[in-house]
């Protein structure tokens, strides 16, 4: 029964041509648009991945990027977050590292 449910819930929140946004960290939103979730049942669905920090986003030091190339996200993984809990970028580093040249 609890399979049953979970399939149910699973099939409505992640529909063909929607698009999931939730904060990862505190500054840092991720939005994923689904393409499609043909293997649904398996855990599996083929997205599109858009990561920004919203901080630096408003005060203009990044253009909103685009979405990533599709592909396929394990639904366990879509929210992971491995940088700081106050963002930064990615790789652990801060776009400020970026703008003076330090690593």
């Amino acid at each position: 029964m609890f399979k049953t449910f979970q399939s149910w819930s699973r099939r409505r929140r992640y529909r063909e041509g929607k698009t999931l946004s939730r904060f990862i960290a505190r500054d840092v939103r991720r939005e994923i648009l689904i393409v499609s979730a043909a293997r649904i049942n398996e855990g599996f669905i083929t997205g599109r991945v858009r990561t920004t920090n919203v901080l630096y986003l408003s005060r203009g030091l990044i253009s909103k990027p685009e979405f990533e190339p599709e592909r396929e996200l394990r639904i366990e993984d879509l929210w992971n977050w491995t940088g700081h809990s106050w963002g930064g970028l990615a790789g652990g580093t801060s776009i400020v590292d970026h703008l003076h040249g330090r690593r």
